[in-house]
């Protein structure tokens, strides 16, 4: 058996035995069209004051759908979401926006016991009434101070094992995004470290927001792999880019420069022959975490989605 093969006997075997429920559950990592939404992150105000103009701004410049803000100075306050998400979700419907996916808070508590974030599944069954498919959980971390790495990483196992569950009840699969490390601490800069606790976990309850430019950027030329591995997982997938740049402060040091679309060095075209390699029809989240041009949004925001457009519709 190649390794072609392995990896497509692995997500067959990751996806037999669903249930009904978990099929209808695991169905927007499997679109039958390519749609691309925005996170919603940085178009709060004072960037567009309201979500009405938020939605005409997106709707016009040929959008899909917004993934919404549910946590901590988001879009929504947690506390808020049964009034507020359920109204943004209308609005964005009045536009012939559609709402998939949340960016939240949620996570696994602290020891990786079944405890989750206070409110949790409350914000996630009006989730699921709204009609929304997918959260995006909170980060882990590794704990260096007091345990070893295998530790860390069964405890952190355990709280994927408790989002999955929490998936389960309330029919809105947690997808979790790969991030570069901004510290020792953070989980997920390594694929193969996500890989390790999702492996034996439902695709359908538990996946991954991919993020290719996270993927690139921490690994380099062995990202592929990582992208090959966690396949049967891949729901959604994160369009931003960078190139590197001197660091003012060491400039033998190079850091991440985050850049417009097609303007950075990370291979989407090898992301997209990847992907369609591996049957992966993901949602498209686009990111804009550079200095984008805030005088012509309309602009800046087409201009952005055409771009990977080009790679990827």
């Amino acid at each position: 058996m190649d390794r072609r093969e392995f990896l497509a006997s692995l997500s067959a075997a990751a996806l037999a035995g669903c249930s009904t429920g978990a099929v209808r559950r695991g169905a927007s990592a499997r679109l039958a069209a390519s749609e691309f939404h925005v996170f919603s992150k940085m178009f709060q105000p004072p960037v567009v004051e309201t979500p009405e103009k938020l939605c005409e701004l997106m709707k016009g410049a040929g959008y899909d759908g917004i993934q919404w803000t549910v946590r901590k100075g988001g879009h929504v306050e947690p506390a808020d979401a049964a009034a507020n998400l359920p109204r943004l979700v209308k609005i964005a419907e009045s536009f012939g926006l559609k709402s998939r996916s949340i960016c939240t808070d949620i996570t696994a508590d602290a020891a990786g016991k079944p405890g989750l974030t206070p409110g949790a599944e409350t914000v996630l069954k009006v989730a699921a009434d709204c009609g929304i498919e997918m959260f995006r959980p909170a980060y882990f971390f590794y704990d260096a101070k007091t345990e070893t790495f295998s530790q860390s990483l069964d405890r952190i196992r355990g709280g994927f094992a408790a989002l999955a569950r929490l998936a389960a009840r309330t029919g809105v699969k947690a997808t979790y995004q790969n991030h570069s490390s901004w510290g020792p601490s953070v989980f997920g800069g390594l694929v193969w470290d996500v890989y390790e606790c999702i492996r034996d976990l439902d695709p359908a309850d538990i996946g991954l927001e991919y993020d290719p430019m996270h993927a690139f950027f921490e690994t380099n030329l062995s990202w592929t792999h990582g992208l090959e591995l966690v396949a049967p997982w891949i729901a959604s997938v994160d369009l931003k880019d960078f190139h590197y740049q001197s660091d003012p402060k060491n400039p033998k040091k190079m850091k991440k420069q985050m850049v417009a679309a097609g303007e950075g060095v990370v291979p989407w075209a090898e992301t997209k022959k990847l992907l369609d390699a591996n049957g992966v029809k993901p949602l498209y989240v686009l990111h804009f975490e550079y200095d984008f041009d805030k005088t012509d949004l309309k602009k800046t925001v087409a201009t952005e989605l055409a771009g990977f457009k080009r790679v990827f519709a």
